[in-house]
């Protein structure tokens, strides 16, 4: 095993978060720092293939879940690669092959800043918004496997290389620190009265 690099026993890390968190830019660069293997959900249901219908008020494909998770429970288990799976859909990898799932977070005025500028429609921001808002991809993250699996990192204010880091140190050391996030307890009723 390389120096500072997470004990491969379990071959995924899962990089999850609403869209706009950064969990693509984070985990493309983690996975470079970590000699890892990078898999975007997005592009493996695409490719292989693995969703279960499109929908077309949204423009996107419905995952299948289970195809999916079996997808990825062949292909891991194939070349036993330490990967990155970078993924909107917490729950999507096998549970038994996970060794930790980290949560990136961001203000929700912050996130719908970024989604505008990305060019998304008003009611697809709402949406991410207040999924965020409600916890939406921790709650099912934390549902889904182990609630110590489980990292919560806020990436409002913190530049890419400080996230990616702190994700490293996360992995490596086998921290179990977590940022506490609650923005339904943090913003202001105004803005909370904007999504909800």
């Amino acid at each position: 095993m390389k120096p500072n690099t997470p004990r491969r026993t379990r071959p995924l890390v899962v990089i999850t978060g609403t869209p706009g968190t950064g969990k693509t830019t984070v985990s493309k660069l983690l996975a470079r720092q970590l000699q890892a293997d990078y898999l975007s959900l997005t592009k493996l249901v695409i490719s292989k293939r693995l969703h279960a219908s499109l929908d077309r008020r949204r423009r996107t494909r419905v995952v299948d879940l289970e195809k999916t998770r079996a997808w990825l429970r062949e292909s891991l288990r194939k070349k036993m690669a330490f990967s990155i799976l970078d993924t909107h859909i917490p729950d999507v990898a096998p549970e038994e092959l996970v060794r930790k799932v980290v949560v990136l977070r961001s203000n929700p005025m912050d996130l719908e800043r970024r989604l505008r500028k990305k060019g998304w429609s008003k009611a697809k921001c709402k949406e991410n918004v207040l999924a965020e808002i409600l916890d939406s991809c921790y709650i099912i993250a934390t549902q889904y496997y182990s609630a110590r699996k489980v990292l919560q990192l806020n990436t409002s204010r913190t530049s890419v290389s400080k996230t990616v880091n702190q994700c490293k140190r996360l992995l490596t050391f086998g921290a179990h620190r977590s940022d506490r996030i609650d923005w339904l307890a943090t913003l202001d009723r105004r803005a909370l009265e904007k999504y909800l």
